[in-house]
């Protein structure tokens, strides 16, 4: 595959995807090495560092075990189950592509102390949530279990996640003008819980991520937050960032 087929992607990652198919279609067997980095190179017209970034790309999809000395041997055919992550702008901030949201429940709510605690929003305050899974179009296999707080005023502008299945926040943003200030992002270690257990198809107890997210608009105000609970194995989050050469 030529480069130049695929100039808004990065280079890395028009690579990771030319290798992907050769490794799905058997041109690339499990159990094959791959061509040394200065093969790549030569073959694409890249850096080691662009090479290298492929290569990574491969390895955390589960297809490729890399070795120091010894080169990359590919492992799989199929991606494993991790639903992997690049995160390049604020813009982009989990937005999960190429899944789907389930609807379970929606309704409002009364922060109670310890809910509230646990969102760092104000005890007593009324949000619109809506509660379901998210799940990979591929395999449809559940990625996380989402809870999603909006402030009341954007009830039904959120309640077309269903229909659009974007990101509630991009949503907001289109429907309102509203623009994100700051983003926070929480992640701590977790369990899955009994009730979540069946919606994950995991065992109650299971080891977990869980991540909080909260957008603050222009006005200071926190218009929606998200809490994540991904089940151990089904979510890799990876962030991308660049030196910035225009530093003084």
């Amino acid at each position: 595959m030529s480069l130049a087929q695929n100039r808004r992607r990065p280079r890395y990652q028009v690579i990771a995807a030319d290798l992907r198919a050769e490794i799905a279609s058997g041109a690339l067997a499990v159990g094959a090495m791959l061509p040394t980095e200065m093969e790549f190179c030569e073959r694409y017209d890249v850096s080691r560092y662009t090479v290298r970034a492929a290569l990574r790309q491969l390895r955390e999809l589960g297809l490729v075990s890399m070795r120091r000395g010894s080169g990359t041997r590919v492992v799989s055919a199929a991606p494993k189950g991790s639903y992997v992550q690049s995160v390049n702008s604020l813009s982009e901030l989990l937005q999960y592509p190429n899944t789907s949201f389930e609807l379970c429940d929606t309704g409002t709510v009364t922060l109670a102390p310890a809910n509230a605690k646990r969102l760092s929003l104000p005890a007593g305050s009324s949000w619109f949530r809506i509660s379901g899974v998210r799940r990979s179009n591929e395999n449809g296999e559940p990625i996380c279990w989402q809870e999603i707080f909006v402030l009341p005023e954007y009830e039904d502008t959120a309640g077309r996640l269903l229909t659009e299945h974007g990101p509630v926040h991009r949503i907001i943003e289109t429907a309102h003008r509203e623009v994100i200030a700051q983003a926070q992002l929480e992640m701590t270690a977790s369990q899955v819980s009994k009730d979540l257990a069946v919606w994950l198809d995991v065992e109650p107890g299971s080891a977990a991520m869980t991540i909080i997210r909260r957008y603050t608009g222009q006005d200071e105000r926190v218009f929606e937050t998200t809490v994540s609970v991904h089940p151990e194995g089904r979510f890799v989050y990876s962030l991308e960032m660049n030196r910035d050469w225009n530093v003084a």
